[in-house]
């Protein structure tokens, strides 16, 4: 190792151990980055301060005591491995995850329901569900739907608010699991130790929840265009009930994924376990 003459602290080879330590570790987390360079300091001159006791200049002392701690590179190498996630914390980071999305999405399905039954009420049932063109209703459907609805004029309206009662009814009763779901990952969360809280990098989750709201949304908007073409807009509420939450959804989670994408490593996933500390 040679000795540069110009810069005093470049003559130091712990300094110049750590100047390597610091490039090789830039893109991990910064508070990981202090943290290491900090004990890997305090090892080095210790070790450095006892080897200048025993006799030795104070760069020889400093070069026998980076000989034996090894190289930076290796040292970057261990801190790779350590950071690799356990495949029991991934399989925990797909269900944690996948159990907030499906929560989130439930409650946007829910809160599609209460839209549909708001369109049902202003514009009629009809243009939440309807009988599609070409489409039949056979005698015995006839006879369960005019049996659940005395009062409907025609077999065509006692099916049409049977149908009805099915979209605004199963989708609020999907909104109150998700509602149901998401208290619940709440109240475990709070309850957990730090660090069994585990969820996917935020990048990972929120380019999910885009991808499936955008799906969705984009579906239900273009089967709600056709309801308009193909059938006057009879049948449409059912799909205009369900895009705009989706699409909604989409935009937030959009805004999220950008800010992923400008500031990559910001953050930690949110109770991802860090590296162990010596």
């Amino acid at each position: 190792m040679t000795k540069p003459s110009s810069d005093p602290a470049s003559d130091s080879p712990i300094e110049a151990f750590l100047d390597e330590l610091v490039v090789g570790m830039s893109t991990r987390r910064p508070r990981r980055l202090r943290h290491l360079v900090q004990e890997t300091e305090a090892h080095l001159r210790d070790d450095a301060d006892r080897a200048a006791a025993a006799g030795l200049s104070q760069y020889q002392a400093e070069s026998e005591a980076v000989t034996r701690f090894g190289s930076a590179a290796d040292l970057v190498q261990l801190e790779d491995r350590l950071r690799v996630t356990p495949r029991a914390v991934l399989a925990r980071q797909f269900v944690s995850t996948g159990l907030l999305l499906g929560g989130i999405g439930a409650v946007a399905i829910g809160v599609s329901g209460v839209i549909a039954a708001v369109i049902g009420r202003i514009a009629g049932a009809a243009k939440v569900v309807d009988v599609r063109p070409g489409q039949v209703l056979s005698a015995a459907d006839c006879a369960r739907w005019r049996a659940g609805d005395p009062g409907a004029v025609s077999c065509h309206d006692a099916a049409v608010a049977d149908w009805v009662d099915e979209v605004v009814g199963y989708r609020l009763l999907l909104g109150m699991f998700g509602v149901a779901a998401l208290v619940a990952l709440l109240l475990r969360r709070r309850w957990l130790p730090r660090g069994r809280w585990v969820m996917l990098p935020a990048m990972a989750g929120d380019t999910i929840a885009v991808t499936f709201f955008a799906i969705g949304g984009l579906w239900a908007l273009l089967l709600g265009v056709d309801a308009v073409v193909v059938n006057s807009g009879n049948g449409s509420g059912q799909w205009f009930s369900a895009a705009p939450v989706a699409l909604a959804a989409l935009a937030v989670f959009s805004v999220r994924l950008i800010h992923d994408l400008r500031v990559p490593g910001a953050a930690p996933p949110q109770g991802a376990p860090l590296p162990a500390q010596s």
